[in-house]
């Protein structure tokens, strides 16, 4: 009953997802197993991008290296301009949130765009 109620909801993948989190959140590895887990990890995110890419057409491959001023301009704005941008947000953020948050935003700002988005903005170009 609350299967098929949670089936109407979510999807397959959801329903993984949300089970996968759970079983992190009370049963994280430890000892040995971290560095398992962490191998793991970088071994399905290099996978998962392998295999977008491969299934890319030589053309679109070659088409894309080409674009350098693109990548130089993405690599600019991701390490550039959005940290400048949250450093300039200083003023603005500081009777809002405390000095540790705040290296959190500049944290955020400094970092390259998720797995998940990378994936998506591959498939699409």
């Amino acid at each position: 009953m609350l299967y098929s109620r949670l089936r109407m909801l979510f999807d397959n993948f959801t329903i993984a997802l949300l089970v996968v989190i759970a079983v992190a959140t009370f049963l994280p590895p430890v000892g040995e197993g971290v560095a398992f887990f962490e191998n793991l990890t970088y071994a399905a995110i290099a996978l998962l991008f392998f295999l977008h890419g491969a299934k890319l057409p030589r053309q679109a491959v070659i088409a894309g290296v080409t674009h350098w001023r693109l990548h130089l301009l993405i690599f600019l704005f991701t390490f550039l301009a959005f940290p400048i941008l949250g450093l300039l947000l200083k003023p603005f953020l500081a009777p809002l949130v405390n000095d540790t948050l705040y290296m959190g935003v500049l944290f955020l700002c400094a970092l390259p765009a998720t797995v998940q988005s990378a994936i998506a903005f591959t498939a699409m170009a």
